[in-house]
């Protein structure tokens, strides 16, 4: 049990030394000294599926912040939505400066991607998503650091404080690892939501991709820098209700997809692919660490019984963790203790199916546990 508890120890402080080591392995070089390039032209991609509720605000807001701009466009490519999105959408076909693509079938987010980067007219390109709000000026802000030569993309950020005003630890923690990589200018991952790159530096994303935006972000790094703006803000829903079972298991499987992608990774440099695996991918050991301390004390409370002093209040935290949302919102620590079991059962969940697959499905059998 003491080698269980010391190893969990060991990880999750060698996790949280991983800004320490950030700050000591020093920031961008920004030493050539040539002029700034001027932005000619915006095009933004609005990705769209069964988004109706959201589309009339979200694209008078896009209209109103690309006015700053001399030249620019809208692009919006709805997936095939069945909500009833594709009437509301004819009625911004005849305005100028937008083009709306209507995809015959449901073919998922890097296919939409990938046909809206080769119908965009200029070099500087902003992709956005239907649900999120936005902070005002935030095209302009983001736009700008593309000026710069080394920069290939820049990220938007989410905010803190959700669409109701609740805090959240944990995109704190986040922001905060994601700033401090910025500085060091090799950002491992922009905010899906709302983030812009040149149109040189996007390599097109194979359509079997579930974590579109770290495949992107991976790609770019090879060659560019990427940045991320704190003052361009995107508000999320309430982090317990949108953060599910479903989205922890899409995630860790979109991770496990990207480590398979050897060519992806072999590609970055040495110091780039530690941080990619200390950020990304050190943190998912410590669910299953977790879990086995909580699985050694209950074993030693069977002949220490004193042991139950800790073992039942960790049981009791657990259970009301899961306990639907509307129950334990205001109780933050929940949001951590129930994001680590979803990964936990997701890493499990996911390797059985890998062993079925191999075991019961005959090669050459597809759409086998197919999630975009």
């Amino acid at each position: 049990m003491i080698t269980i508890y010391s190893l969990t120890s060991f990880i999750i402080l060698l996790y949280l030394f991983y800004p320490v080591w950030l700050m000591l392995s020093g920031k961008a070089d920004h030493s050539d000294s040539s002029e700034p390039v001027e932005i000619d032209g915006v095009t933004v991609i609005l990705l769209s599926y069964n988004g109706k509720k959201y589309l009339q605000e979200k694209i008078g807001f896009l209209i109103r912040e690309l006015a700053c701009f001399h030249q620019y466009e809208l692009i919006i490519i709805d997936d095939n939505s069945q909500d009833g999105s594709d009437d509301l959408l004819k009625d911004f076909t005849r305005l100028e400066h937008i083009q709306v693509l209507e995809n015959p079938c449901r073919r998922g987010i890097p296919y939409s991607m990938n046909i809206g980067v080769a119908k965009a007219a200029f070099n500087n390109i902003v992709f956005c998503d239907q649900r999120q709000e936005l902070s005002e000026g935030i095209l302009r802000k983001i736009i700008e650091p593309l000026k710069d030569e080394h920069i290939g993309a820049v990220s938007a950020c989410i905010s803190t404080l959700d669409k109701e005003s609740n805090h959240s630890f944990l995109r704190s923690h986040e922001n905060f690892l994601k700033m401090k990589e910025s500085q060091s200018g090799c950002l491992m991952g922009v905010y899906g939501p709302l983030y812009a790159l040149k149109k040189p530096c996007y390599c097109p994303i194979p359509e079997n991709i579930i974590l579109d935006d770290l495949y992107l972000s991976l790609s770019i790094l090879k060659s560019k820098q990427i940045e991320i703006r704190n003052d361009c803000q995107i508000v999320e829903d309430n982090f317990s209700e949108l953060y599910d079972y479903r989205r922890a298991r899409r995630y860790l499987k979109g991770l496990l997809q990207i480590l398979k992608a050897r060519t992806i990774i072999g590609d970055l440099s040495g110091k780039q692919q530690i941080m990619l695996m200390w950020h990304k991918y050190l943190r998912l050991i410590i669910p299953v660490c977790l879990f086995l301390c909580y699985i050694s004390l209950g074993v030693a409370v069977i002949d220490r019984h004193e042991l139950i002093v800790f073992f039942f209040p960790g049981t009791v935290l657990v259970a009301f963790s899961m306990l639907p949302v509307k129950f334990n919102s205001r109780f933050r620590l929940s949001n951590l203790i129930r994001m680590n079991v979803f990964y936990f059962l997701a890493c499990w969940d996911i390797m059985l199916n890998d062993i079925i697959f191999r075991q019961f499905v005959k090669p050459g059998i597809s759409g086998y546990d197919v999630e975009k």
